[in-house]
C-alpha cells in the first residue's frame, strides 16, 4: 500500500510537471510572437530569411545562426506563419530548462519559481535564440559534471554555431570545475574592480575594428560586436553597486556557506554565478554585452535557489521562508515584465 501511494503520488507530480511544462511552452509562444521587444525583429527575420531560399543560406551564415535560418527556410516554403518559429524555440529550450531542473534541482517549485519571474521573460519570451544557446550549454555542463570534457565543448560550440554565437564564451567553464578553482575566479574580480575605473570600451573597440579590418570580415558577427561597442551604454548601465547586481553579491554570499554540500553539477552552477559578477564588473562599459552575458553565466542561480531557502529557513520556519521566497519572485516577475516593459501590451 505505501509503495502504491509512493508510485501514484510520484505519477501525479510527473503529470504537474508537465502540465507545467505545457503551459509554459504556450505562454512563452504567446509573448515571444506578439508581445516582446524582439517580437517584430524575430517575425521580419523569419520574412527575410525565409523568402531568401536556400541559395543565399551559405552567405546568411556569416551573419545569423544557422538554425533560425533552416528552420525560417523551411517553415516558409510550407506555407507555415512565423508563430510557428516561436513554437520550435519554445518546445526545444523549454524541455531542455525543464529537464535540467528535474535532474539536478533540489527544490523544482522554486527553481522554476526564479525561472518564471526573470530568465522566463528575458530569454524564453524575449530572446529567444540566446534562450536556446543557454538551455544546450547548461545542457554541456551536465556533461561537464561527469568530465567529459570534450562532449561539453562540443555542445557549447555547436549551441554557438547554431543558436546564438555569445555563448562561445561559456568554454571559459572548462577551466573552473573544482571548489578550488573557485579562488581563481575570485582573483579575477579582484583584477575587474581594480580595472574599473578605466574606460575599457575604447580598447575592445580598437580589437574589433582592427580584426575586422585585418580579415576583411565586413558583414560578419563581429559587425553586430563592433555596433554593441559603438553604443556602449545602451538604454542604461548597471556599475559596482547596482541593486541587481548587489542582488547577486547577496546570493554569491549566501549560497557560498552551503558549498561543502554542493554536488558536482551544483558546484560548477556556483563557479559560473560568481563569474557572472567578474563580468558585471569588468564589461561594466559595454552594457548590451555586460547584459547578456553575465545573464548566461547568471542563469546557474536557477539551480542554486533553494539554498536560499535553507538559510531563510535558519531563521523562519520552512513555510514562511518559501511564502517569503515566491511573495518576492511574484513581485519581481511583475515589476520585469510589466514595469521594466519587457512585455509590451
Amino acid at each position: 500500500m505505501i509503495i502504491r501511494k509512493k508510485f501514484l503520488s510520484g505519477v501525479k507530480q510527473n503529470n504537474l510537471y508537465l502540465v507545467a511544462l505545457i503551459g509554459f511552452i504556450v505562454v512563452a509562444t504567446i509573448i515571444s510572437s506578439s508581445y516582446s521587444r524582439d517580437s517584430e525583429n524575430y517575425s521580419r527575420m523569419f520574412e527575410i530569411y525565409g523568402a531568401s531560399g536556400w541559395d543565399a543560406l551559405s552567405a546568411e551564415m556569416f551573419q545569423r545562426e544557422t538554425f533560425i535560418l533552416v528552420v525560417s527556410k523551411v517553415l516558409y516554403q510550407l506555407g507555415f506563419g512565423s508563430i510557428f518559429l516561436f513554437l520550435i524555440y519554445s518546445i526545444i529550450s523549454l524541455s531542455v530548462k525543464f529537464y535540467l531542473i528535474d535532474k539536478h534541482s533540489r527544490d523544482k517549485v522554486l527553481s522554476l519559481s526564479i525561472f518564471a519571474s526573470y530568465f522566463f521573460i528575458l530569454h524564453d519570451s524575449t530572446q529567444i535564440r540566446f534562450s536556446m544557446a543557454v538551455a544546450f550549454s547548461y545542457l554541456g555542463l551536465h556533461y561537464l559534471a561527469d568530465n567529459r570534457r570534450l562532449l561539453f565543448s562540443a555542445i557549447v560550440i555547436l549551441s554557438a554555431i547554431f543558436f546564438h554565437v555569445s555563448v562561445l564564451g561559456f568554454l571559459i567553464m572548462l577551466f573552473f570545475t573544482t571548489k578550488k578553482s573557485l579562488y581563481w575566479i575570485i582573483g579575477l574580480v579582484v583584477v575587474a574592480v581594480l580595472l574599473y575605473p578605466l574606460n575599457l570600451n575604447i580598447i575592445f573597440l580598437e580589437l574589433a575594428g582592427g580584426t575586422i579590418n585585418y580579415f576583411n570580415l565586413q558583414g560578419t558577427f563581429l559587425n553586430n560586436l563592433y555596433a554593441f561597442l559603438q553604443d556602449p551604454a545602451g538604454d542604461g548601465r548597471f556599475g559596482l553597486f547596482n541593486w541587481r547586481v548587489l542582488l547577486v553579491y547577496f546570493c554569491v554570499a549566501v549560497i557560498y556557506q552551503y558549498r561543502g554540500s554542493f554536488s558536482r553539477y551544483e558546484t560548477l552552477c556556483f563557479n559560473a554565478l560568481v563569474l557572472s559578477i567578474f563580468i558585471y564588473i569588468f564589461m561594466k562599459d559595454v552594457v548590451e554585452i555586460q547584459y547578456r552575458i553575465s545573464g548566461l553565466f547568471g542563469f546557474s542561480l536557477v539551480f542554486l535557489v533553494p539554498y536560499i531557502h535553507q538559510w531563510l529557513s535558519e531563521y523562519l520556519r520552512k513555510r514562511y521562508a518559501y511564502i517569503v521566497l515566491l511573495s518576492f519572485f511574484a513581485v519581481y516577475l511583475l515589476k520585469f515584465a510589466f514595469y521594466d516593459k519587457m512585455i509590451i501590451i
